[in-house]
């Protein structure tokens, strides 16, 4: 998920990370601290696989690793109904200087699979292949 390479919209290739009925959560260590101007992270939607884009994803930073720091929040406009296989960057900017030794990234899953689907009340899935801090 940091080795810049971006996966396709054939999820099949084992690009993707999946994660079905739960949100993905992880923290980057960068090793020391440095300036943060961008973090992003690319996610996946195929609806008709259950594979749909978070709800929203949020960003953190901290320190310590313990303590942190929300930066930015990026609320998903793509609609679940739209059947189009696409990919998504979640990409914040953050408008002041900021440092960090951990980043955190934050996607809460879609849920439940809505009545017109036709997996109705099974458990979508979050696809994210790619991590990107600047």
């Amino acid at each position: 998920m940091i080795d810049g390479l971006h996966g396709t919209t054939n999820w099949r290739t084992g690009s993707w990370q999946g994660y079905q009925a739960q949100n993905f959560e992880c923290v980057v260590d960068l090793g020391k601290e440095k300036e943060i101007t961008s973090i992003s992270s690319n996610y996946l939607q195929d609806t008709r696989a259950w594979i749909v884009f978070p709800k929203k994803v949020e960003y953190f930073i901290s320190q310590d690793g313990i303590n942190f720091e929300s930066i930015g929040l990026i609320v998903n406009t793509v609609d679940a109904k739209d059947d189009t296989v696409s990919t998504k960057d979640f990409t914040h900017h953050l408008t002041k200087k900021s440092t960090a030794k951990f980043v955190k990234i934050v996607a809460t899953n879609f849920g439940k699979l809505p009545e017109w689907h036709a997996g109705k009340g099974g458990e979508a899935f979050i696809f994210i292949d790619e991590l990107d801090i600047k």
